[in-house]
């Protein structure tokens, strides 16, 4: 599948851009703060139905707007398909002029890979970066994974509440949020445990050119014992009660999940370089492409925001020759690195867009 065309208005700093994509290489290059990140914001928004730099989508519109939009053309399965986002005090959404009741019904439709700069902190970072990472590519994978676990963190953010309250007739309610919480948890449990098995079997498989190393993935439950038993995780949350009450906090779960990399059997977060540590990510991220291929038929559009500048010459070269047959948006500061690449150039320069070739 390709994006054939993307439309902004009132988008962060533009006021009205249009880009005409190619189905392969599409470079975009412009000195730093002139818009390059935000065209992948809005990419990221077909697949995602949300920004990934802000909680707060009111503050994609242009200051002094009233509303931003949306729109992009893209072909799936050799079929056009258009949807348009109208963000304004609420959200919009509209898919082939349909209107979209759920975000979780936009999940699924468009697979995009995204890569940027935060990426490459994947292994150094705390939890919370691996289970996103996880979760953003469960959830193209399987829509129903992402409705689950939005309603975890629902019914997590009650049980919470319910710790923090001085009331203490409301602890009789505890024993309904724990239900709730052991049967969606042994769900994310079960998919977050596949998704990490499927990353295993091509991990090493996905690149040529790259260190040997062999890499397996661990995965690392908030819970003890089968993760797929719902009684199991209910028991636990019933003996961890005394001290989730002390600490507020609900101890037992998926929202403590995380999983390590190992490198030749040895933890590459503790014993890898920084340059092992980085293509690492980048297998990684080029196993999402190939399980994504595996499961649509087709390889995602890629989206790298100024990746190529944080990485060595001989690794930029060689993650560009492993990515192949797809369609690739790039943005970096200086397209001279990229001057022999085919593709189409697009120059942004405040919150304006013109193609040059």
């Amino acid at each position: 599948m390709y994006i054939k065309r993307l439309s902004l208005k009132n988008f962060r700093n533009y006021n009205e851009a249009t880009l005409e994509f190619g189905p392969e290489k599409n470079i975009i290059f412009g000195l730093n703060g002139q818009g390059k990140t935000n065209i992948i914001e809005a990419l990221y928004f077909l697949q995602s139905g949300r920004s990934y730099r802000s909680t707060k989508e009111k503050e994609t519109i242009k200051f002094g707007s009233e509303y931003a939009r949306i729109e992009a053309e893209f072909e799936k399965s050799e079929i056009k398909n258009n949807i348009l986002f109208f963000i304004s005090e609420k959200k919009s959404v509209k898919l082939n002029g349909v209107p979209v009741g759920r975000l979780s019904q936009i999940i699924g439709n468009i697979n995009i890979v995204i890569f940027t700069p935060d990426h490459l902190n994947l292994i150094k970072e705390g939890p919370a970066v691996r289970r996103n990472f996880l979760d953003s590519f469960i959830s193209q994978l399987k829509p129903s994974y992402f409705k689950n676990l939005i309603d975890y963190y629902k019914v997590l953010k009650h049980r919470n509440n319910v710790l923090k309250s001085k009331n203490k007739d409301m602890l009789s309610t505890i024993s309904v949020w724990n239900e709730k919480l052991a049967s969606l948890g042994s769900q994310i449990c079960e998919m977050r445990k596949a998704a990490i098995d499927k990353i295993n079997s091509k991990i090493n498989n996905v690149t040529s050119g790259f260190e040997d190393e062999n890499l397996v993935l661990k995965y690392l439950p908030g819970i003890k014992g089968n993760i797929a038993d719902k009684e199991n995780i209910l028991k636990q949350l019933e003996e961890s009660l005394e001290k989730d009450i002390e600490y507020k906090m609900t101890s037992v779960g998926p929202h403590r999940d995380d999983f390590e990399i190992f490198m030749d059997e040895k933890n590459i977060k503790k014993f890898g370089s920084q340059g092992q540590q980085r293509s690492c990510v980048l297998k990684l991220k080029l196993s999402e492409c190939e399980i994504i291929k595996e499961k649509t038929g087709e390889m995602p559009p890629i989206l790298l925001d100024d990746i190529l500048s944080e990485l060595d010459e001989k690794r930029r070269h060689l993650f560009i020759e492993n990515i192949k047959n797809t369609q690739v948006i790039i943005t970096c500061t200086d397209k001279e690195f990229l001057k022999d690449m085919a593709g189409f150039y697009f120059k942004v320069e405040k919150g304006t867009v013109k193609r040059i070739n």
